[in-house]
């Protein structure tokens, strides 16, 4: 597990947008089954964690867009491709300038994977959003490095006792409702 120069990277309500499925995109069962996908990954944390739907980009604190992250580079320095990258920053919170600051999290998440492998990425990606900046050595957590022969849709005991921890932890970064 990482943390920030701040402290952990926590909330104790995230905000977070996820990219609509646009007008001219509602017969494209693409689109429909990417947000069905991401929307069953949240569902799953929302039982962990709070989370409230944001109406704009601009008003969350994560926001989850359907596209296929750029190619990264491995330990090695060869290029990595992946179906989910979340970008971390730490900003001014909104509102006034003595808010502090707060994280901001990009979630990118491809849309071309089947559907039980789209949440199981998105499920992963939203771990590290919600503070765990870090992997599991056990394929069966959400928060494997690499994803097992079972796409995994749950969040396993230990990563809920994982974000149980790191919730328990002190961070300047942790803002009240």
């Amino acid at each position: 597990m990482r943390t920030t120069p701040l402290g952990w990277p926590i909330q104790a309500v995230w905000c977070v947008w996820v990219q609509p499925v646009e007008p001219g995109e509602a017969s494209n069962p693409v689109a429909a089954r990417w947000r069905e996908a991401v929307h069953s990954a949240l569902a799953e944390w929302r039982t962990l964690l709070p989370i409230a739907i944001a109406p704009s980009p601009e008003r969350a604190q994560v926001t989850i867009w359907r596209r296929r992250p750029p190619l990264g580079v491995d330990a090695a320095g060869r290029p990595r491709a992946s179906h989910g990258r979340a970008i971390l920053s730490l900003r001014g919170a909104r509102g006034t300038p003595a808010s502090g600051v707060e994280p901001r999290v990009t979630v990118l998440i491809s849309p071309d994977q089947r559907p039980q492998a789209l949440q199981a990425t998105a499920l992963h990606e939203l771990g590290h959003a919600f503070g765990l900046w870090g992997h599991s050595d056990q394929p069966a957590d959400a928060m494997a490095e690499a994803p097992g022969p079972q796409p995994v849709l749950r969040l396993s005991p230990r990563d809920r006792a994982t974000v149980r921890w790191l919730y328990s932890q002190p961070s300047p970064l942790r803002s009240d409702p």
